[in-house]
């Protein structure tokens, strides 16, 4: 049973329902909706009892309004406020995060990236935000979202608006963010994040989180290539499945394709562990299930293959972590999700050949070759080089300066090499490199803590003359609002081991990885000779 009041803001009349449950915190989060006043400016006159307090039983006060009661609002709408009209001196200590992040990206002062508070068992949120907030085209791209007027706005667009405001924020100060807009919008999205637990909000799956989001996010970032949505463009790729009856040879295989936004890499069993990766991603495209089979008018065995028939920007891996243990009368126990601790390796690259279909195998295969022949030329470049300077007598000495297989030079992990098509053809390599993870301390699902991993700094694999080593890639851990900054060595090291295997320390429960791809540089593919055009090219048109 709901109730509609009259809520009065300025020359602007709203009816609001209330529905049964609802609390001050989501109504106001709907006042916000219409009215764009920000949760912490909102006042509120004409209730009986007084203020409207956050503790508050909204629904019983709502009951006692009189007919045509009406219920005044007082607040300034985002980008309504005030504004100095006299330019004034500010000093140092008069500055605002923002302006203080400015000014040391100025002066070129490298400062850790903002955090974000915990607002009670919101580790789950924060470390999700934080792994997108390193995909820079998504950054890019929500930067660019303009949401509808209020009066148009659904709670899609408020959580968008949100994320947007969000993601600007870290990247933009040098305090931690209190993402209270934020929170309040995902959990009237997801009224499952709300939920309860001994007085305080329960703690819930990141990878749920995740994936809610994501989902969000493609209803909103409309209008991309070909009219899809900008999340497919970045997360989504296309996966062939054939579904073969186990039990009728006369039964014709059938085929499908789907789009998809990660890939599962289960851990095996007690007897047959996984013990990297790439072994759970394969384990996940072949699947055992019973079906009906039309032959056999009966249900039967299924075996469903899968493969790649395309390969997304970013890939999402998620580890089967946490399952369900059965209920036991005997022992008394009840049935609970459990978390699996199984060790299970990973690098700081992925090559996801093996998983594609056989169609794309032929054209990663091009850019396999391309890839090899474009890392010979450097190793054959940095020869020259040192042998110039006196530095190589022998035929192996110049590996030992280059670059390990699958890195890509780049110093700032957030700067991406842009690839132009007018450039030269790019090609796919089946090569991914790790940039976020996403990992879990605790023994259950519905407790411990979790936490976010980005790559920073990418090593550009050449050695320090004062150390005579070569510098490690440089991550971020986002502990809520802790930043601190480790060595690549450090994830997987005796302390912490992001590979599992140890119970009570953080173990990568997501996995998200950037496509390394490689660009035609002029050259015939499979040749060393420089490509002769039969014709000149014409002239580039200007942008």
């Amino acid at each position: 049973m709901s109730k509609t009041i009259k809520l009065k803001w300025g020359k602007e009349e709203y009816d609001v329902d209330i529905e049964d449950g609802t609390t001050v915190e989501i109504f106001k989060t709907q006042v916000w909706t219409l009215t764009n006043v920000p949760v912490d400016r909102q006042k509120y006159m004409g209730f009986p009892g007084g203020a409207l307090k956050d503790a508050d039983d909204l629904c019983a006060k709502a009951a006692k309004l009189k007919p045509g009661a009406k219920v005044t609002l007082m607040g300034t709408a985002e980008g309504g406020e005030l504004k100095e009209p006299v330019e004034k001196t500010i000093f140092e200590e008069d500055l605002t995060p923002e302006e203080k992040a400015k000014i040391l990206k100025t002066k070129k002062i490298e400062v850790l990236p903002a955090g974000i508070k915990n607002l009670g068992n919101t580790c789950y949120m924060n470390s999700v935000l934080q792994s997108l907030n390193a995909v820079k085209d998504l950054r890019d791209r929500i930067a660019m979202y303009d949401p509808p007027p209020a009066s148009d706005r659904d709670v899609d667009a408020v959580l968008t608006a949100q994320f947007r405001a969000l993601t600007h924020g870290l990247t933009s100060t040098t305090e931690s963010i209190v993402p209270l807009q934020f929170v309040m919008a995902l959990r009237q999205r997801f009224p499952r994040f709300a939920e309860m637990q001994n007085g305080g909000y329960a703690q819930q799956d990141a990878d749920e989180c995740l994936k809610g989001l994501l989902q969000v996010l493609s209803n909103t970032l409309t209008g991309g290539d070909a009219g899809n949505n900008m999340v497919d463009e970045l997360f989504g790729f296309k996966m062939n499945s054939k579904l073969k009856c186990l039990e009728c040879d006369e039964e014709v295989p059938t085929e499908s394709e789907d789009v998809q936004r990660g890939m599962m890499c289960h851990l095996g069993t007690q007897t047959d562990p996984v013990t990297h990766i790439f072994q759970g991603i394969q384990l996940s495209l072949k699947e055992h299930i019973e079906k009906n089979s039309p032959v056999l008018g009966r249900n039967a065995q299924y075996e469903k293959s899968s493969g790649l028939a395309s390969l997304p920007k970013f890939m999402v891996v998620q580890y089967a972590r946490f399952g369900y243990k059965a209920a036991n009368d005997w022992a008394g126990t009840q049935a609970t999700k459990v978390k699996l601790i199984r060790k299970c390796s990973f690098q700081a690259t992925l090559d996801l050949f093996d998983c594609a279909t056989d169609e794309l195998k032929k054209k990663l295969q091009i850019g396999r070759v391309k890839r090899q022949e474009q890392e010979d030329e450097k190793l054959a470049k940095e020869r020259a080089r040192l042998e110039a300077m006196g530095n190589v007598t022998t035929g192996d000495s110049a590996s030992s300066s280059a670059k390990p297989e699958a890195d890509v030079e780049m110093a700032d992990a957030d700067k991406d090499v842009e690839m132009k098509p007018s450039d030269g053809e790019i090609h796919d390599t089946g090569y991914f490199e790790l940039i976020a993870i996403v990992s879990h301390k605790g023994r259950t699902a519905d407790g411990g803590h979790y936490v976010a991993w980005t790559l920073h700094q990418k090593s550009d694999g050449k050695k320090d003359q004062k150390t005579g080593k070569v510098p490690d890639d440089r991550w971020l851990l986002f502990d809520d609002e802790t930043v601190t900054a480790h060595d690549w060595k450090e994830l997987c090291g005796i302390g912490t081991d992001l590979q599992g295997g140890k119970a009570d320390t953080q173990i990568a429960y997501i996995n998200i990885y950037r496509k390394v791809s490689v660009q035609e540089q002029g050259k015939v593919l499979g040749t060393k000779e420089e490509e002769k055009p039969a014709v000149a090219a014409a002239p580039a048109a200007s942008s």
